[in-house]
């Protein structure tokens, strides 16, 4: 993968005409450029020139398979409109998450906080985590638009939980029916947490504890959240 240099409008846009539309956000346009390769055209409504290249392209070397940092960015002239990224296939989290398995999304998350524990040893804090870059895959979860993560000097385990605090608190809804939540806090091991962080960064735990006890009141092991909640309030 290189950087893409396009000397004016007309040459860029006839190249975009060519590439696959994925979808369009707040910063700009995703084109599948290749197989494994996603264009950013940042050209959204919040979008602002990016001129420092080494800073947009400050994690590239950062191997991390769950989170999807830019690795090459894309010219027009002398500005930079554009980053190149791996593609990753998958659902957004806001798509079908109470119907994914529940083994599967303890797994998933099991995955991503071992990964998030290895970005915050890299001193990174993630940034603009919400549902829509987020997306799920064969137990596996990936953050993109990691354009605006930030190194800071934090000591690793504070900054680990304050990463995972934020991707699962902006994720909760969700994977939780609203009407589960009352019910997730009857269950004791989780009303011991004397802090809502101490809770939000271990969601592995959060949801195997829920599913165990689920399972004790329900006298049965429903597969998924959609089961569950049609199982609790059909008692």
């Amino acid at each position: 993968m290189e950087n893409l240099h396009f000397k004016n409008k007309r040459e860029l846009n006839s190249f975009i005409k060519k590439l696959q539309y994925i979808d369009r956000g707040a910063e700009g346009i995703c084109y599948r450029l290749s197989r494994k390769t996603v264009f950013k055209y940042l050209c959204g409504e919040i979008y602002y020139p990016i001129v420092d290249e080494n800073q947009l392209l400050q994690f590239k070397n950062i191997d991390i398979a769950n989170y999807i940092f830019a690795k090459n960015v894309v010219f027009l002239k002398e500005q930079i409109i554009g980053v190149l990224m791996k593609y990753v296939n998958g659902n957004l989290v806001d798509k079908g998450l109470y119907n994914v398995k529940i083994f599967n999304l303890i797994k998933a998350f099991e995955d991503l906080e071992i990964s998030t524990r290895k970005l915050s040893n890299y001193g990174i804090s993630v940034f603009d985590v919400f549902s829509a870059n987020m997306f799920y895959n064969n137990s596996r979860f990936f953050l993109i638009d990691t354009m605006w993560y930030e190194k800071v000097d934090l000591d690793p385990d504070k900054l680990f939980k304050e990463n995972m605090v934020s991707i699962f608190s902006n994720i909760c809804d969700n994977i939780f029916p609203l009407e589960l939540y009352d019910f997730i806090q009857t269950i004791p091991q989780i009303r011991e947490f004397k802090k809502d962080d101490d809770l939000l960064s271990k969601p592995s735990y959060v949801i195997k504890t829920f599913y165990d006890d689920v399972c004790k009141y329900l006298d049965s092991e429903p597969k998924t959240m959609s089961e569950i909640k049609k199982k609790i309030f059909e008692i």
